[in-house]
């Protein structure tokens, strides 16, 4: 683990300094959402998702949080919080580095434990965008995982296909979910294996207001989860505040 953000924080300086020259773009966002939808399941109710970003150049890392505002009174309090560095190769290839922490799961930040006790789980992935369908992969490395068949960490992966389109002057995004192998931690897997666990459309429209350097986008989003014969629904807003956008007096 210790080479691992050793080799992390190698990258970061690296691509730093490469790109030293360009000024970064730093935003903050935050959702109000009905529910927390993720890969097929409800993770949460009523949530705030505050989150902070910088881009430099190639390079994107932000912090991205999940509330639950009204939790049930029987359960403890929850929240998540989410790492996430990225770097675009090209303008369609992209590669990056998802730390995920739970405060019910394990104990102490950082805590990259065995698997059943980890609070933190650390995934790569790789994105690549065909412009009209975008796939993405995820495999865990670190920390909080699954296991496979043989009671061994199973380095669950997850594969994501999208495609967005316009219609009706909304922006929309169908989404198909993936586990393509079995892994523990994916409860609602029937078929001990490969299985369809997501399938989403969303629709949304973002209102840009420049003077303020502020969007508004309302969405709504339908998930369909065929493994667990399970649907939810979801209506939310998303705040966006961009300085660089701020109309230069």
């Amino acid at each position: 683990m210790k080479k691992l953000i050793t080799a992390i924080f190698v990258l970061i300086s690296f691509f730093g300094s490469a790109f030293a020259q360009k000024k970064p773009e730093v935003y903050i966002q935050t959702d109000l959402t009905s529910a927390y939808l993720w890969r097929g399941e409800k993770i949460a109710g009523v949530s705030i998702q505050p989150s902070v970003g910088l881009k430099w150049r190639g390079l994107h890392f932000y912090v991205w949080a999940n509330e639950q505002l009204s939790p049930p009174s029987d359960e403890p309090l929850t929240h998540e919080i989410d790492l996430v560095l990225k770097y675009s190769v090209t303008s369609a290839l992209e590669v990056g580095l998802r730390n995920v922490y739970l405060n019910t799961r394990g104990a102490g930040f950082f805590s990259y434990g065995s698997i059943p006790h980890a609070a933190n789980g650390l995934d790569m992935f790789i994105a690549y965008d065909f412009r009209y369908v975008k796939l993405e992969w995820n495999t865990s490395i670190a920390g909080y995982d699954g296991y496979n068949h043989s009671g061994k960490r199973a380095y669950g992966s997850y594969f994501t296909v999208s495609a967005p389109f316009s219609f009706a002057r909304l922006d929309w995004e169908g989404r198909l979910g993936i586990v393509p192998y079995y892994c523990s931690r994916y409860t609602d897997d029937v078929s001990g294996g490969f299985h369809v666990n997501m399938c989403a459309l969303e629709a949304s429209h973002t209102f840009a207001f420049p003077k303020s350097a502020i969007d508004l986008t309302p969405y709504t989003q339908f998930m369909l989860n065929p493994s667990a014969r399970t649907a939810y629904f979801e209506v939310g807003a998303r705040f966006r505040f961009t300085p660089a956008s701020l109309p230069r007096s």
